[in-house]
């Protein structure tokens, strides 16, 4: 080492030194092949609540602008009380008389709310100014009132309910427990709506205050209307039947080719005749056709040539066939009675009325079943009631027992139809009338 030259020496740790340097500065492979790899800019669900709840807790400085959720709309909806208006519950709402008035401004559209009804619900949808955005209200369970706010102005719309039409029946007796075509229905669950229109049904041919006699039965078809699996009404009756005194009335709905609704014998004959057989509804028959009765305030024997039914007073009148109003008047014997001529043969009388129907005058045609007027007590009455006569060719005629014109039966054109659309119905019909009066006459049966 001695013998090397010094010059060469400081050379060679000059060039040590330089190697040395030269190794710290250069980067390493590894990580030079890892810096051109691409860098993912997704942000997973996790990371991103976690910077939302960081960012939340940050209080912003004086004078920064920071961006929010806007809130969502409000809604309400209330039960209409007794005595309440649109305009009161708008007020409870906290909704501006302005809108209140640019609402109603649309009219016939929305008519029904200055009627609203006690029990009805009425819903509101408002933004984050409390300004009305939406009003629901419900007319019925199948029917809403819509209205929305558009753009600057409202609009309204109905809106129907999807329905599910389900076909129920019921079947009863006449019996000393159930006397009546009441008490025997709600006996089977039937609702006061079927009862009534089961004796729409057979109105021309059963007086169902004065022909149900004990063992008397009836049977039922109808529908029971449902929404979103909730029971909301029933609809017509299809199809019933009602054995009277031993007699049998069948009747089956079926609408023809013109879109009109009645009910028929299953041989295509109409169960509706010329003239109702009771007029009105009615608690009892309190006299009847007597041509040789001991008047009640006279006390002497004068003819009474019709039926009187004993009835509330203000019960409502019809007109028991159609027909031309001829009298319209008021004496001291009848006190206020109407008139009615029905083509040349027949004419009817309807006395001691409380009250005339609107619009019902000498001279105005009337149609079957349209209300005339109401039960009363005027002239030589002792209490309210309805005295009804029917005349024939001028002749008075026990109103109970006279043979009625019948109305027209299924057209020749419309029967082939009539058959096809009411077969079904008709067995379906006399399956459970046959299952129901087994099981009425059996009890014993398993």
């Amino acid at each position: 080492m001695n013998d090397y030259p010094k010059s060469h020496l400081r050379t060679a740790l000059i060039i040590a030194a330089c190697l040395i340097i030269a190794l710290a500065v250069l980067p390493d492979q590894k990580t030079s092949a890892m810096s051109r790899v691409p860098v993912s800019l997704a942000i997973s669900a996790e990371e991103l609540s976690t910077a939302v709840e960081a960012t939340s807790t940050v209080v912003p400085e004086p004078g920064v602008a920071t961006l929010t959720e806007a809130p969502s709309a409000a809604q309400t909806t209330v039960t209409i009380q007794r005595g309440d208006s649109l305009s009161a519950i708008f007020k409870r709402a906290g909704l501006s008389a302005y809108e209140l008035q640019r609402v109603m401004e649309l009219g016939k559209a929305v008519a029904v709310l200055k009627k609203i009804i006690p029990g009805k619900t009425l819903a509101f949808e408002t933004d984050q100014n409390d300004t009305l955005v939406s009003l629901s209200y419900e007319e019925s369970p199948l029917k809403h009132l819509i209205v929305m706010r558009n753009g600057p102005d409202y609009k309204a719309y109905w809106q129907e309910a999807e329905t599910e039409t389900i076909i129920s029946y019921g079947s009863a007796v006449i019996s000393e427990s159930n006397p009546s075509l009441y008490h025997a229905g709600k006996a089977a669950g039937l609702s006061d709506a079927v009862i009534m229109k089961l004796s729409y049904v057979f109105q021309w041919d059963i007086s169902f205050a004065l022909d149900l006699r004990q063992g008397d039965a009836f049977t039922v078809l109808f529908e029971d209307i449902y929404v979103d699996g909730e029971k909301v009404k029933e609809g017509e009756i299809l199809a019933a039947q009602f054995v009277n005194m031993g007699k049998t009335y069948t009747a089956v709905s079926y609408e023809d080719s013109a879109g009109n609704r009645n009910y028929y014998a299953p041989d295509g004959s109409s169960l509706r005749k010329a003239f109702l057989r009771d007029p009105v509804h009615f608690s009892h028959v309190s006299s009847n056709f007597n041509l040789k009765r001991l008047h009640p305030i006279h006390n002497r024997v004068m003819p009474h040539r019709g039926i009187d039914y004993a009835a509330r007073k203000g019960t409502p009148v019809l007109a028991s066939g159609d027909g031309k109003v001829t009298s319209v008047k008021r004496n001291s014997a009848s006190g206020r009675f109407i008139v009615i001529q029905h083509g040349e043969q027949y004419t009817t009388k309807y006395l001691h009325l409380s009250a005339y129907a609107k619009g019902v005058r000498s001279g105005r045609s009337v149609k079957q079943g349209q209300v005339i007027g109401y039960v009363g007590a005027t002239g030589w009455a002792t209490a309210p009631h309805l005295h009804y006569e029917f005349l024939l060719n001028g002749v008075h005629r026990n109103p109970k027992t006279v043979k009625l014109p019948h109305a027209q039966p299924i057209a020749k054109t419309e029967l082939n139809r009539f058959q096809s659309s009411t077969r079904t119905l008709v067995a379906r019909l006399g399956a459970v009338a046959g299952t129901s009066n087994l099981a009425l006459t059996n009890p014993a049966a398993d």
